[in-house]
């Protein structure tokens, strides 16, 4: 509609080549059951809003080598309870936060909500782990980045 048609599916090319890059650098890992987080109450662990079983959320953390604890519920979000987190028993908690001002004090305040999961493999693990920043729960043309990120919190090392 812009007359951009060859220079959008060319960024588009490019995007969907990093997102392979990364499959291919987790392909042969063994994939963590990961409560991909994507809000929550400030402090406490109600009203926390985690990644269903579709959606780009979903999709972007299947790219990255994760298995989405929530994988068979049919919708993009999950109103998940304490009871809930407990019962999917995540190996890795996972919390994407958009906002760009986010700080290491906050991180540290973040994991330290989970900590009174101490049942929860991911928080016996240390395995809460923060990613901030913009475009991580956004579709658009960051996806890649995001997917990059993901894939780095839960395989370190693994690079595409």
């Amino acid at each position: 509609r812009t007359g951009h048609a060859a220079s959008a599916d060319e960024v588009a090319r490019r995007l969907e080549q990093r997102i392979a890059a990364v499959r291919r650098a987790v392909a042969s890992r063994t994939r963590p059951r990961v409560l991909l987080v994507f809000g929550r109450e400030t402090g406490s662990l109600r009203n926390v809003y985690a990644s269903g079983g579709r959606g780009f959320l979903h999709d972007m953390l299947t790219a990255a080598g994760g298995a989405n604890v929530f994988a068979d519920v049919g919708q993009e979000s999950v109103q998940a309870t304490i009871e809930l987190v407990l019962a999917r028993a995540p190996d890795v908690i996972l919390e994407l936060h958009e906002r760009p001002d986010w700080t290491a004090a906050d991180t540290a305040a973040a994991q330290a909500a989970w900590g009174r999961l101490a049942a929860v493999p991911a928080v016996k693990a240390g395995r809460v782990q923060v990613l901030a920043g913009e475009g991580l729960v956004v579709p658009g043309p960051r996806v890649a980045t995001a997917v990059e990120r993901i894939a780095a919190a839960l395989h370190p090392g693994a690079r595409p």
